[in-house]
């Protein structure tokens, strides 16, 4: 009869250990495919961001070109049409990107701005051109900037 409740209680405890081993590696399962999950849903997120930056960037640059190119010897208005997009579109880069490329889109407005809503009328070639050639170097200066901004590669924080 001993060896009877030894073979019960041995049964018993080889259940039991056996199903804490289960449970604690069902547990260590779970928490391993919830953080990849969460990973994999965080990387995602952050290359949906950087195309849409990428895609905002480019048009804010080629509306910053454009509308040099249009008044390299016309003044703008600031009630024309493109301008408006291009101010919606500045708006657009300023909240969906950080500080440096903030700074950097607002420099190019301030001198394509400023550039545009110039009265060029009879002005010499050499003129406009050295009036133009800052908003130009804002201009490529933000490519630079916008270029390490969306190619970075996503880092697990």
């Amino acid at each position: 009869m001993d060896l009877t409740w030894i073979n019960v209680v041995d049964s018993a405890v080889k259940i039991g250990l056996g199903a804490i081993i289960s449970a604690a590696s069902g547990y260590v399962i779970f928490v391993k495919t919830k953080s990849y999950e969460e990973e994999k849903e965080a990387k995602a997120r952050f290359y949906l961001l950087q195309d849409e930056k990428k895609s905002k960037y480019v048009e804010f640059l080629s509306q910053s070109q454009e509308l040099i190119q249009s008044h390299l010897f016309t003044a703008s208005k600031p009630d024309s049409e493109g301008y408006k997009g291009y101010m919606r579109t500045f708006n657009q880069v300023q909240i969906i990107s950080n500080d440096d490329i903030r700074l950097a889109a607002y420099n190019v407005m301030s001198d394509v701005t400023a550039f545009i809503f110039l009265r060029k009328n009879d002005q010499e070639v050499e003129i406009i051109d050295s009036m133009v050639k800052p908003a130009r170097e804002k201009v490529s200066f933000f490519q630079k900037i916008a270029q390490t901004e969306v190619t970075k590669n996503y880092e697990k924080t």
